[in-house]
């Protein structure tokens, strides 16, 4: 048995879908699904009660994501705990191979499943500046985050509640040594990226101000990151791959890092930066 936590602010359109695929073939009480429908002004909440157990659904007026988490906390039974948002889609395959390797005597206290992404739809514009990001250290070496990271009781238990951050799979990744978190390579979660470059300008602007949050309200944490821009550049400049889709990348990225820094000048930094465009019904969706 395990528990998964989905913050969902408006999430109607895919709520759903990302609940029938991980229980489509789950054992009865096998899984315990937390979905905290925060400050939503749609039938989110409703959607995802109509499936009955295991979904437990917790409203509250506040649309806000950490609090969402810790609310999730509260209600959740068990462990390992899997932190999901309501847009991505996997199975419990993969659910199940990530709780094996978060047992309470493995040294592995935070894992994930693989990413991939759903490009139906999307751009070349879009598929050149993933065709960069995939190629790059933040996601060929254990990928925890961009919507599904799960911690084990011993590494939940290393914080109290999530703090008042913007990037909390971040912070969840960095309570983690680099030998401690595990990417479970033969199972995937799918994720449904931006459907044009202002959009996934708009995400990373905020993933740019967690990421500098994190930096300035806990330091210690900074000795467990792996990864940082000269790496990523080195990697770009020796692969004749990467070479016509670099500028689409880097060009994003300089936008998205100049516009986190005015945010967090301007105090902006918990004005939620969301993509909606990738959020569209489907398989699933009810009608």
């Amino acid at each position: 048995m395990f528990s998964v936590v989905i913050p969902a602010y408006n999430e109607a359109a895919v709520v759903e879908r990302c609940l029938r695929s991980m229980l489509a073939g789950a054992d009865p009480g096998e899984l315990d699904i937390v979905v905290v429908a925060n400050g939503c002004k749609d039938d989110t909440a409703a959607r995802a009660r109509a499936f009955g157990p295991p979904v437990t659904v917790v409203e509250t007026p506040v649309g806000n994501k950490i609090g969402a988490l810790n609310l999730g906390d509260a209600h959740a039974r068990y462990f390992p705990r899997m932190y999901i948002d309501a847009d991505i889609q996997v199975s419990i395959e993969a659910l199940r191979a990530v709780a094996a390797l978060l047992t309470d005597d493995s040294p592995i206290v935070l894992a994930a499943p693989q990413a991939v992404f759903a490009y139906e739809g999307r751009p070349a514009l879009v598929r050149s500046f993933y065709k960069v990001w995939t190629s790059l250290p933040y996601f060929t070496e254990n990928l925890i985050g961009a919507g599904f990271y799960a911690l084990s009781r011993k590494g939940r238990e290393r914080f109290g509640k999530f703090p008042d951050i913007i990037a909390d799979d971040g912070y969840a990744r960095l309570i983690a040594g680099p030998e401690e978190r595990r990417a479970v390579q033969e199972f995937t979660f799918t994720i449904s990226p931006p459907r044009n470059l202002r959009m996934i300008a708009k995400t990373l602007t905020r993933v740019r101000a967690g990421m500098y949050e994190l930096r300035a309200k806990f330091p210690e944490l900074q000795v467990q990151e792996t990864t940082n821009a000269r790496r990523s550049l080195r990697i770009i400049a020796g692969r004749r791959d990467l070479w016509v889709h670099a500028p689409i990348y880097l060009g994003v990225m300089g936008y998205a890092k100049l516009r986190a820094h005015l945010k967090l000048s301007l105090g902006h930094e918990k004005k939620w930066e969301r993509d909606d465009s990738g959020r569209q019904p489907g398989p699933g969706a009810a009608p």
